[in-house]
């Protein structure tokens, strides 16, 4: 940490504070510990100077305030001011006369890392906003770790190999899970008769519902002790273990209390909503050494922070690189094939945020749901690759002949694309009457 001078803006004069400007080059903010955000930015404003209020955005977000205040020394802001980096026109303007009265940017701010420790909290007061004087109404739509700051992150503790290996299946295809429906209202020893139902038909993973997690009527550890007691009913009979997934929701010291509680009780892979318990939440599980199973990340509550084109959060930056590096194992998200009108770059976006080399970061396995059914599976798969989980729900519990032989439909479905064969032309040969079945009835 370097001294901080003793010097005032009472005794060097404002004009030497100024000197230190809110700008910095590309060059040195790319190669140096910043954080670099960037933003999109709408100005609401006719003539507003956005050159000049992206740095009044900087420095406010750092050391600044809206009016010079004693204390601020050149060196503070050179050490810990934030700096903006770049801004762009949209569209690019050069005259007085090709510019619109109320126009569109996007914004590059520096931050040093030293201004925060590598935790969210405090990374996201500062690039989201602490002070409606000093601060713009933006949307973050992604952000350059430097690789210090990157690798304090310890990120997923399995990667997709290690997801393929710890559910025991040897060649590549997308993963079938599916989730106990309805919602919410029954026992442990209710669900668990579905479970063992949906189990018969091969699916690799069965989780808990979104909105279920530890209630006076269903426990986690009893639901854990039942689900896994169909789980070895049905191993017995068909070979084929199905791996439960149970939600611990809850708030940081109970999500973790039933963490332990679950693995203790016999868990074999935890779910947390991560949007509305915090990134900061799935990060102490994921980096706890007690949790040694596999942390599924789910996204309800998402669109709350990242449906507006003005503010909140882009979606690949939370649901695909934040996610990660917070060490969701799987993270669940939506497709442009569902009821959600989701843009199609955007959950690509996601996956390959998930996939791309980040750091030393292992990868994370997207899981895509929605209303997926073979006849979906088939697109997200050429759109996404095969190393993928498709999170069902109706297509297994609504199959005109019972869950199980809905899931089987899936499984076949499951099996088929990660061959490369196309679903119609298998479904016509014989002992794939399940999966014509879910193709007739869901196109």
């Amino acid at each position: 940490m370097v001294k901080q001078s003793k010097n005032t803006i009472t005794d060097i004069g404002k004009a030497d504070i100024e000197e230190v400007s809110p700008l910095i080059m590309p060059e040195e903010a790319f190669e140096g510990d910043y954080i670099i955000a960037t933003y999109f930015y709408s100005s609401r404003v006719a003539g507003e100077d956005v050159y000049e209020k992206a740095q009044s955005f900087a420095v406010g977000q750092t050391i600044g305030t809206w009016v010079p205040i004693p204390g601020i020394t050149p060196q503070m802001k050179k050490q810990y001011g934030g700096k903006l980096v770049s801004i762009y026109d949209i569209p690019p303007a050069e005259l007085t006369t090709d510019e619109p009265e109320l126009s569109s940017h996007i914004i590059q701010i520096a931050f040093p890392d030293e201004n925060f420790s590598p935790q969210f909290p405090m990374m996201f007061t500062t690039l989201m906003g602490n002070d409606v004087s000093t601060s713009a109404q933006v949307k973050l739509i992604d952000i350059k770790f430097s690789g210090k700051y990157l690798k304090a992150f310890k990120g997923p503790r399995f990667g997709i190999d290690g997801i393929y290996n710890y559910l025991g299946i040897q060649k590549r295809r997308p993963i079938v899970l599916n989730m106990i429906k309805p919602c919410l209202g029954y026992s442990p020893s209710e669900g668990a008769k579905i479970f063992r139902e949906i189990a018969l038909g091969g699916v690799d993973i069965i989780k808990d519902d979104e909105l279920l997690a530890d209630t006076s009527y269903s426990s986690i550890v009893d639901r854990v002790k039942a689900y896994n007691g169909a789980a070895k009913e049905v191993k017995v009979i068909t070979g084929h273990k199905t791996v439960y997934c149970v939600n611990i929701t809850d708030r940081l010291d109970k999500c973790l209390e039933n963490a332990f509680r679950a693995i203790d009780a016999g868990a074999e892979m935890l779910m947390i909503n991560f949007i509305a318990s915090g990134l900061s939440t799935l990060q102490a599980l994921s980096e706890d050494s007690r949790v040694n199973i596999p942390v599924v990340g789910h996204y309800a509550s998402a669109g709350s922070i990242t449906e507006s084109c003005n503010t909140g959060i882009s979606t690949p930056l939370i649901l695909g690189k934040l996610a990660r590096m917070a060490g969701a194992d799987i993270v669940l998200f939506s497709s442009p094939y569902s009821s959600y009108p989701f843009l199609k770059r955007r959950y690509k976006q996601i996956a390959d945020m998930h996939r791309l080399a980040l750091g030393k970061l292992q990868t994370t396995m997207p899981a895509i749901g929605g209303g997926v059914h073979p006849g979906s599976a088939e697109k997200i798969v050429k759109d996404l690759g095969k190393e993928i989980i498709l999170a069902v729900g109706g297509a297994i519990l609504g199959h005109p002949n019972g869950p199980a032989e809905g899931a089987k439909a899936m499984m076949q479905a499951a099996e088929t694309l990660g061959q490369g064969i196309s679903l119609y032309e298998i479904a016509r040969k014989k002992g794939y009457e399940s999966l014509k079945i879910s193709l007739d009835k869901w196109g």
